[in-house]
């Protein structure tokens, strides 16, 4: 112990180096799953695949490789499950849909859609700081780490105005709960720098916890969901991950 200890001292940066290359070696293999989960999109059981992106994301078992939900799609698919949030009744329109959850939602709604700003594999090619549909258009909203890529107060407005009376936006983002307001940085154009600053190369923020306020300002009443502490081991979720559902009064 003293021999380790005095070489720790003595060498900090190669000692260091060859901690993290050990660690390295040693999780490598988890990368193709560490524990058994289960996927309630495609009913697959097994081993996840991990979710890696420069350079905050390093997250073990969270990719199916069935349908290749993630923790925030499965997180989504457990409160529609809990709460009731789809009726057969709703027209529904998904912002930038993700596929596996377009092949779960699109048969439980009389009507559903898919919008994006890129026209490619979606129904309406849309801004969604302008969108062109009429005033009360839809009754659920899904709308997936959308947020943080563009105006949000805009957005957030535009959202509650093409909901119906009643209708309710299921929503999810990264979110810093530790931070009361949100971290922006004018300065920050570059899509490195973004990577570094806000987690992904076109991200334009961090959310803190003052987003709740905008959902208010923008009309809606918001209801937060998080899993249980069981359901994030069996789906593999992400501990205090949430949905933000607001409803238009």
């Amino acid at each position: 112990m003293q021999l380790r200890s005095s070489l720790k001292r003595k060498f900090p940066r190669a000692w260091n180096v060859a901690r993290t290359t050990k660690l390295g070696l040693q999780l490598l293999p988890r990368l193709y799953g560490y524990h058994p989960r289960r996927c309630n999109l495609c009913s697959y059981q097994g081993r996840f695949l991990a979710e890696v992106h420069f350079p905050d994301i390093f997250t073990y078992d969270a990719l199916c490789p069935s349908c290749g939900s993630l923790p925030r799609n499965r997180l989504l698919v457990l409160a529609i499950t809990k709460l009731g949030l789809l009726r057969e009744s709703d027209r529904l329109i998904h912002f930038a849909p993700e596929d596996c959850v377009r092949s779960f939602v699109a048969g439980r709604v009389r009507e559903y859609k898919t919008a994006d700003l890129n026209p490619k594999g979606v129904d309406f090619e849309e801004n969604i700081e302008r969108l062109s549909f009429e005033d009360g258009s839809w009754d659920v909203i899904i709308c997936s780490h959308v947020l943080e890529h563009v105006d949000h107060h805009a957005a957030l407005r535009e959202l509650h105005r093409i909901l119906k009376p009643g209708g309710r936006l299921l929503s999810l983002f990264p979110v810093v709960e530790g931070w009361t307001s949100d971290y922006e940085n004018e300065e920050v154009t570059s899509p490195f720098d973004r990577a570094i600053h806000f987690g992904k190369d076109n991200h334009l923020r961090r959310f803190g916890r003052e987003v709740r306020e905008d959902f208010t300002q923008a009309g809606f009443d918001l209801e937060c969901f998080s899993a249980a502490g069981q359901e994030t081991v069996s789906l593999g979720l992400i501990p205090g991950e949430t949905l933000f559902i607001g409803r238009k009064a």
